[in-house]
């Protein structure tokens, strides 16, 4: 990503911790002190819960499974 997205309602994505998930297409920058995680799948950065459900329960996640078909294909 060339420019730097904008994040609207910073609040809901700002993490104070280093989010980790098993899952390849998940990512994480650091900003200002704070982390945000992003799915490569969905092309967007993740709120709280979903970053919680993302290092939890990567290996069920739908739209992980998603991706991995369509990489085999």
């Amino acid at each position: 990503m060339s420019r730097e997205q904008k994040i609207p309602f910073p609040r809901i994505f700002i993490l104070h911790y280093k989010p980790s998930s098993g899952c390849k297409f998940f990512e994480v920058k650091e900003q200002d002190g704070y982390y945000i995680a992003r799915c490569r799948v969905l092309g967007r950065y993740l709120v709280k819960g979903s970053v919680y459900k993302c290092e939890k329960f990567w290996e069920e996640c739908p739209f992980r499974k998603i991706a991995l078909r369509m990489s085999e294909s």
